[in-house]
């Protein structure tokens, strides 16, 4: 069965913004605090990243320093 009534707007027009200029500067400063929160959280992630790198680092240099030692006693 077709309704016969149109399909009445969920938000009344005089609720939505009357300039567009609003509209897309909302859209716009969203995206902008989403650019933001990606950007420092890859930061943390690479900050993270490097401190195991050169904790792989000097790891590594004791491991060399401990293998040279045992060389020079045989």
């Amino acid at each position: 069965m077709r309704a016969t009534n149109p399909i009445e707007p969920v938000c009344p027009e005089s609720a939505l913004p009357t300039s567009n200029t609003n509209i897309k500067a909302n859209v716009y400063d969203l995206g902008l605090k989403q650019d933001e929160s990606g950007r420092l959280r890859r930061i943390r992630d690479l900050e993270h990243e490097n401190a195991l790198l050169m904790r792989m680092v000097l790891e590594t240099q004791i491991e060399i320093a401990r293998l040279r030692e045992l060389l020079t006693s045989n």
